[in-house]
């Protein structure tokens, strides 16, 4: 360790999800020192902040360094959150609302605190660290972040900084309403593109298929546990239902992706998440729809560039990073 990261220079992200909490300690360089990954404890929310503090010492510990070498600790929350207070205000997956995040943990550990929504974190991981970068190894000026998993949202980047708007729910696609009267989502709206793209729709969909007599290699899988990703798989061994799913969710991907660049005209559009670690059927989609809209508008064409959309840089640590950029020198949240 420099003698600059023993003058506090080190950062703790901390990654908090419904089911198990991801933290780590970051050096200026943005290089993750450890990792360490605990079981997230819902059973309210007093035990839930206890958890993430547990992982936050454990990580400490792993990588070998004491409190005073921490400037800060950052966190990604899922759900609702307000930045300014420190306050988780909902996370249905956390079973809570209107939780002290801040204060609670600073009192707890002594540590400075700032915490965020989970895919703006994600955001500000690529822009500072990841596939927001630029050629010439600068971030982008303007960067637009899809995340793809068990949901679908975006944030955007615009002049080097967070856009939030004026309720915190600037980006929302993933519940912009794509196809009216469509699937139920559980906003309450019917035909959000989360219902229609994000992965559990489509497992629910082959689900339904199968059940409705649709033949399909996915019937040998225990359908409780179907994911997206057994439906790569079986769109590599050639089942057809597989295939008309998976296009189906890239088609209304590739029109989200066509509405985020014209409404931001960015440098980089990064697509991160548990869908988009890897070139997959998804992704592969997703690219030649983006392409048919490049046939289509002349505007877009514009706009458009050969490395404009990306896949993640970070991949899991994007949670990790992300969340310690929002102390890191530099960054503006």
């Amino acid at each position: 360790m420099t003698m600059q990261e023993n003058a506090e220079s080190l950062l703790v992200g901390v990654d908090v999800g419904g089911t198990k909490i991801a933290a780590g300690v970051v050096d200026a360089r943005g290089q993750v020192l450890s990792r360490v990954q605990i079981p997230t404890d819902t059973d309210g929310a007093e035990k839930t902040l206890q958890s993430i503090a547990t992982g936050i010492v454990e990580t400490m510990r792993a990588a070998g360094v004491e409190r005073e070498q921490i400037r800060g600790i950052g966190l990604g929350i899922p759900g609702e959150v307000n930045p300014e207070s420190g306050v988780g205000l909902f996370a249905a997956n956390l079973h809570w609302r209107n939780v002290p995040v801040k204060r609670w943990l600073e009192d707890a550990l002594g540590m400075p605190c700032a915490i965020e929504n989970d895919v703006s974190v994600a955001a500000l991981g690529e822009h500072l660290y990841g596939a927001g970068r630029t050629e010439r190894d600068s971030k982008a000026d303007t960067m637009v972040y899809l995340s793809l998993g068990t949901g679908v949202a975006a944030k955007a980047i615009i002049g080097g900084k967070l856009h939030r708007g004026s309720h915190g729910l600037a980006g929302e696609i993933g519940h912009t309403v794509f196809v009216p009267d469509g699937p139920l989502c559980a906003c309450g709206a019917r035909g959000c593109l989360e219902a229609l793209a994000a992965g559990p729709a489509l497992a629910k969909r082959a689900r339904e298929a199968i059940q409705a007599g649709h033949v399909s290699l996915l019937q040998e899988q225990d359908q409780a546990t179907l994911t997206a990703h057994h439906l790569f798989s079986a769109i590599a061994q050639g089942d057809n239902l597989s295939r008309q799913i998976v296009a189906g969710a890239a088609t209304h991907l590739a029109y989200a992706v066509y509405l985020l660049a014209m409404t931001f005209d960015p440098q980089v559009i990064v697509l991160g998440g548990g869908l988009a670690h890897e070139e997959n059927p998804l992704i592969e989609g997703i690219r030649a729809g983006v392409a048919q809209w490049i046939e289509r508008s002349p505007v877009f064409r514009v706009i458009w560039h050969a490395n404009m959309l990306r896949l993640t840089a970070l991949k899991r640590d994007v949670g990790i990073l992300g969340a310690a950029a929002l102390l890191a020198d530099g960054e503006t949240v």
